[in-house]
């Protein structure tokens, strides 16, 4: 018989495929969150690069939707 399937290791097995998804889980978001940080860090110091002024504020960009003739969404990005 296969020894994989025997009672005995089975359970080894189960575990280790489990633990292996649970370490893919946590090295996914520990990568999410690196590059979160990275984003956030990048624009606070854009933000504080931009020159003060009265009323002067960064320049804002902002995302819509619009459907080409074939009905696929196509995103553009504008600046107010």
């Amino acid at each position: 018989m296969n020894s994989l399937l025997e009672a005995g290791t089975a359970i080894y097995v189960a575990m280790a495929v489990a633990l292996s998804v649970w370490i893919g889980i946590f090295v996914y978001l520990w990568r999410i969150d690196t590059q979160a940080r990275a984003l956030k860090r990048e624009l606070q110091r854009e933000r504080e690069q931009w020159p003060r002024g009265e009323g002067d504020a960064p320049p804002r960009a902002s995302v819509t939707r619009v459907s080409q003739a074939e009905g696929e969404p196509v995103e553009r990005s504008s600046r107010e």
